[in-house]
């Protein structure tokens, strides 16, 4: 694994703050001016909603449908950031009074996007205006259908535009206008929305603030930096989660065996792939309907359902890994820096999880296909020094469709050009990429002695928490610290043991490190890669430990 020290940008005396977080901060380009507003985030400190050039209009194009009591039709998506993003506006919608239809694709026979099945659904419904959550702006003919039914389309969307846009009532999107923050998620669109509705019809921003738990569960799954405005629906939003009172929210957490402090973690790893799965194998409006219940009853119900499926989900999921790391095998990883894998066999709805195990575990991009009829949908990811989305608009000759973001997008393709494509990819990822990109890279934010870390810093650290998507964990070098003899193997995979430097001890664990155990019990000074944390027990300091090399 390659360690890269992140460049300190900013003099570390000038924050008046301990060591570590000074580093911390420089690190991540944030000044001693802007440190105050990121350790402690403020709901004041959010954009002007009305920064977005078409925000104006779709406010008024909402406020004329209250006016004249029209019924309206919310189209999400089908993963998570789509399916918060409908409840959210449905429930805020709703609330102002206006009749809501809400609409989410059949993943399997409509696939991603704004759908001319809901299209239609809303000609048959009455609908005078659509609103899309997570999808649209590139959905060109779908919006002209529409309109020559007589119906208006706000698109709301955080996916990346092409050169020519929807003609629509109104396109919200950070990524085609100069809103000064472009990473929002879908929800955090949706969420910018009603905020400059709610300002527009001088209603209570506190009332909206409550769903910001919505908008963390969203962000997060979506995996979008924490950083600006996501950082402070995140701040929040995890402080509502923990307190929630929606009864979907408490019972998939009552199913999920969660109480307590919430983490980005706990939505990453927890709530999220329960509420996904329904959108992987069955209908995501299952999850929507979780999410926007005030039945206890039903959302226990809803709740148990989604937990079932999300175990039937863990299953298929594991047959397509292992199958995807046979094929990875075969394969000369010399030749090909992107991987390329399809079967008849694989089930749509999972393929873009098993291409993010993938990519953790061969550190390069990753597209998986699953054929049917000879066409092939596609789930990649990528890692950090390749633009999937770029690379996918370079190339799309060889694709019906495509769609997505840097790190991921989806597609769809004739089997017969998957070998030209698979190909292409390669010859475009050789070009754009230097071969040590495909070296794992841990990043480094600066050096320490154990003696930096005490409980009183610890206060201080929790401020730069949370982390995830463009704000991880902190990661620290401690140099020359040697290991007492009191190493111990836990589960024949674990290895705990105690750091020494001078006189200061501090108990360390490293995870799945059997193959440090030698240099771990070499009993020379050694250099570790480590995260803070602290004990849940007895709340002791401990390190994580991700990484060790022999000392200088």
């Amino acid at each position: 694994m390659r360690w890269v020290r992140r460049k300190h940008i900013y003099d570390l005396n000038l924050y008046g703050l301990p060591l570590p977080i000074s580093q911390v901060l420089s690190a991540r380009g944030i000044s001693p001016e802007e440190s105050k507003a990121f350790l402690e985030p403020r709901l004041e400190d959010l954009n002007d909603p009305f920064l977005m050039s078409d925000m104006d209009k779709a406010v008024e194009r909402i406020i004329t449908a209250v006016k004249k009591s029209q019924k309206i039709m919310v189209h999400g998506d089908y993963d998570v950031d789509g399916v918060t993003s409908l409840s959210l506006l449905y429930r805020n919608l709703t609330g102002i009074g206006l009749n809501v239809i809400p609409y989410i694709p059949d993943r399997f026979t409509e696939g991603y996007g704004l759908s001319s099945q809901g299209i239609e659904k809303a000609r048959e419904e009455g609908i005078s205006l659509i609103i899309t959550v997570d999808c649209g702006i590139t959905a060109l003919e779908e919006i002209e259908i529409a309109r020559k039914y007589g119906i208006d389309v706000i698109v709301t969307d955080h996916h990346e535009p092409q050169e020519t846009l929807p003609e629509a009532t109104a396109i919200i999107n950070p990524k085609v206008d100069n809103y000064p923050f472009k990473d929002l998620a879908g929800v955090g669109v949706a969420f910018k929305l009603l905020e400059a509705l709610y300002r527009k019809l001088s209603l209570n921003l506190n009332h909206l603030y409550w769903d910001l738990d919505l908008v963390a569960l969203g962000t997060v799954a979506d995996i979008v930096p924490l950083i600006d405005e996501n950082r402070v629906f995140v701040h929040f939003g995890l402080k509502i989660l923990e307190k929630s009172k929606k009864a979907g929210i408490k019972s998939l957490k009552s199913i999920a065996g969660l109480n307590g402090k919430m983490e980005p973690w706990h939505i990453s790893f927890i709530l999220a792939p329960r509420l996904n799965a329904a959108g992987r194998l069955k209908h995501a409006i299952e999850a929507f309907k979780l999410l926007s219940t005030k039945d206890g009853i039903e959302a226990l119900q809803l709740a148990r359902e989604l937990d079932k499926t999300n175990k039937e989900r863990q299953g298929i999921e594991r047959k397509i890994l292992t199958e995807a790391e046979k094929m990875v095998r075969r394969m000369d990883l010399d030749k090909d820096w992107v991987i390329v894998l399809g079967s008849e066999d694989w089930h749509e709805g999972v393929i873009g999880i098993v291409a993010s195990k993938l990519v953790e575990q061969y550190n390069r991009p990753t597209i998986l296909l699953s054929f049917t009829g000879g066409i092939g949908k596609g789930s990649g990811r990528s890692i950090r020094n390749f633009n999937l989305f770029n690379a996918l608009l370079d190339l799309e000759k060889y694709l019906i469709s495509f769609g997505g973001h840097k790190m991921a997008a989806g597609l769809r393709l004739e089997k017969e050009n998957l070998q030209d494509f698979r190909r292409a990819l390669n010859k475009l990822a050789k070009k754009r990429l230097e071969k040590e990109y495909l070296e794992p890279e841990l990043y480094i934010d600066g050096e320490i002695r154990l003696s930096d870390i005490n409980q009183d810093i610890l206060s201080v650290y929790r401020k730069l928490s949370p982390f995830g998507m463009g704000n991880p964990q902190p990661v620290f070098v401690v140099k020359n610290v040697t290991v007492k003899n009191n190493i111990r193997v836990m589960k024949d995979r674990h290895i705990s043991f105690t750091l020494k430097q001078e006189q200061i001890e501090r108990r360390a664990i490293a995870f799945d490190a059997m193959d440090k155990r030698e240099i771990i019990q070499s009993g020379k000074p050694l250099n570790f890669a480590v995260q803070v944390s602290e004990n849940n027990r007895n709340g002791e300091i401990e390190f994580k430990v991700l990484d060790v090399k022999y000392g200088d």
